[in-house]
């Protein structure tokens, strides 16, 4: 199998951009500034959480969603699950950190 750097690099650059200032991003500067000493652990725990996560959605995406479902639908089902974490967030209902002092 030969490797597609072409393909590698196109999704780096839009997985970057997109991740760009968006609530993970806010959500580890925090982490990071309320333990300025534990910085290395936030990066690493961010970039592993990242990295896992892309993982489960590549896995679903290609082996389930693509195979049974519209783009449009899925399209639809991510436009409403961003709201309603996005409503859930706001809310208090989730995201809460206690960090140990």
């Amino acid at each position: 199998m030969n490797c597609n750097w072409k393909l590698i690099a196109k999704v780096a650059a839009v997985v970057f951009l997109s991740e760009m200032g968006d609530k993970t991003q806010v959500t580890t500067l925090l982490l990071a500034g309320a333990k300025p000493l534990y910085v290395l652990y936030v990066a690493l725990g961010s970039a592993s959480a990242l990295v896992c996560t892309a993982l489960l959605e590549v896995t679903i995406g290609a082996h389930i969603l693509g195979r049974h479902l519209k783009p449009a639908v899925i399209r639809l089902a991510s436009c409403l699950a961003f709201i309603a974490l996005g409503i859930l967030l706001i809310l208090g209902v989730i995201g809460r950190i206690e960090l140990p002092a």
